[in-house]
């Protein structure tokens, strides 16, 4: 933890950017709420639990599967549950399900329910019922492209079982999407974790505990939710203690918004930003000089100094917190100007030590570096890496448009290179860049293709082995260039909680285990 400092960053990032059916509640198969062991507040308790609120958008839909709202997102982790949740280690952890078991040929994934599990209504959790969620999930703006390659979801009493298109031997990394209940007439589906939504009898929201959950005791009693409708009001409340915990993203355009009186603990994402190749044609056509380029990026400024510290350096698409990053690949293209330079030698682009430029015969190396405008902080990763190439002797325009204008010259080809940004699927799956919609460089896989589908389908040990293939192979293709992984940063006030373990999709993770004063 530590302070946000008085002027917290003067560079910003802008973030790129169906419930299920209506079960009747069957309230049979689940226990007795006990009135005491949730309801009865410790009293070192009941002062703190007063005074912790959270934000909320009343105008945006409290629904975990089709809202989009990241306020209301905020509160998934304390009021709905998925099969599995990843940790700070991008590790599924079952949640939901209990166990799972896989078809020999890969493309028949079957879970076990966790016993005894029950909405906030009593409920009993089912297998139909999760999988419902997961079917909902499938068309959900939020989880349908992590989604994609599910071509069916059934479910019985206890089991779930999911089918591919293609085998993934870490399926469950996908699987944190909230399974939910629908309540006729309540202000937002039911769920299975520790809070339910509940009207505050004035015309508010707030949470209460699920006295079904298994935890054994929890933090707070209550927790009031506090409208807010834009990002302005959010910052205002938090600023004012109105709300007493936020999660911001604190490279981007409104992190400005929030003043220095609170404690911040980060936490990894799947948040890429990326220098793109135009793969298919000009200077970036040769892999030799995409390795030299990438190797005069300087990662470790960008994610310290470019973003205060909020990111994490990484030159593989997988974010070193991860099990499957190779240190080894990631030093190989790791910032260092004499090998790229020694690499454009061999290259044919040659120094004129007159004036410090290279050329292939008379015509300069040049190329065009594009970036969008919308987003202070990505000028600034592109002015960065324009500035490691120019020490290489690279003649480089820096051409920064509006998004609409920067989307149309990256589809037409209008580029060497750009910054880019995308999020990444939990089991950091590189198919979009490499193969997909956001390979506008038009690479060509070959080998690495085949290396993608082994490591997308092993499974167990077999997976750490496919990964070092992988990796091994990226940096030799360079397809693009990985910079580093954005932070997510919890904002809580000083002297209200301490063990906090937020992860990039749970700011309460854990939460039976904080210290609350």
């Amino acid at each position: 933890m530590r302070r946000l400092p008085a002027l917290l960053l003067t560079l910003c990032l802008l973030l790129c950017a169906a419930g299920c059916g209506a079960d009747t509640p069957d309230p049979t198969g689940a226990p007795e709420p006990s009135p005491t062991a949730f309801l009865e507040p410790a009293p070192t308790q009941t002062t703190t639990a007063i005074g912790f609120s959270l934000a909320y958008d009343p105008n945006a839909s409290l629904d975990p599967i089709a809202g989009d709202s990241q306020v209301n997102r905020a509160l998934i982790g304390l009021v709905w549950q998925g099969l599995y949740e990843l940790d700070n280690t991008f590790r599924p952890q079952p949640v939901l399900a209990k166990s799972s078991r896989v078809s020999e040929d890969g493309l028949t994934w079957t879970f076990s329910l966790a016993d005894e599990t029950f909405f906030s209504d009593g409920t009993t959790l089912t297998g139909a019922r999760a999988a419902d969620c997961l079917n909902a999930a499938r068309t959900s703006p939020v989880y349908s492209g992590r989604l994609a390659g599910i071509t069916a979801v059934t479910g019985d009493e206890n089991t779930v079982t999911v089918t591919l298109s293609a085998p993934n031997g870490n399926l469950p990394a996908l699987l944190d999407v909230p399974v939910t209940l629908a309540a006729e007439g309540g202000p937002a589906p039911l769920g299975t974790g520790y809070y339910r939504v509940e009207t505050d009898g004035e015309g508010g929201l707030r949470l209460g505990i699920n006295p079904y959950h298994f935890a054994a005791t929890l933090p707070y009693q209550q927790i009031p939710l506090i409208p807010v409708t834009t990002a302005d009001e959010r910052a205002s409340a938090f600023n004012s203690g109105r709300v007493a915990l936020t999660v911001a993203d604190l490279t981007g355009a409104y992190a400005l918004g929030y003043n220095g009186g609170c404690e911040i603990i980060d936490c990894p994402t799947t948040d890429l930003i990326y220098v793109g190749f135009r793969a298919s044609g000009g200077v970036c056509a040769s892999a030799r000089v995409r390795l030299a380029f990438a190797k005069a990026f300087d990662r470790n400024g960008a994610a310290g100094s470019l973003l205060e510290g909020h990111a994490l350096a990484s030159a593989l698409p997988v974010s070193s917190c991860a099990q499957e990053y190779d240190g080894n690949a990631s030093a190989a293209l790791a910032y260092d100007p004499d090998p790229a330079a020694a690499l454009l030698d061999e290259a044919g682009y040659s120094l004129n030590e007159e004036d410090g430029l290279r050329y292939d015969g008379e015509a300069p190396l040049a190329v065009t570096l594009l970036v969008n405008s919308d987003g202070e902080g990505k000028q600034a990763v592109a002015e960065l890496a324009a500035s490691g190439l120019e020490q290489l002797g690279v003649t480089v325009t820096v051409t920064s448009l509006p998004w609409a204008d920067y989307l149309s010259a990256l589809s037409s080809g209008r580029f060497d290179l750009y910054v880019g940004e995308t999020i990444l699927p939990g089991d950091f799956d590189p198919s979009a860049l490499l193969t997909g919609d956001l390979n506008y460089g038009g690479f060509e896989g070959g080998e690495l293709s085949g290396l993608l589908s082994a490591w997308k389908s092993a499974r167990g040990d077999e997976r750490l082995a496919a990964a070092s293939a992988l990796w091994g192979r990226f940096v030799q293709d360079v397809p693009f260039a990985p910079i580093c992984f954005k932070n997510s940063s919890l904002l809580i006030q000083w002297g209200v909680a301490s063990n906090l373990q937020p992860t990039r999709a749970n700011p309460f993770y854990h939460m039976e285990d904080w210290t609350v004063y």
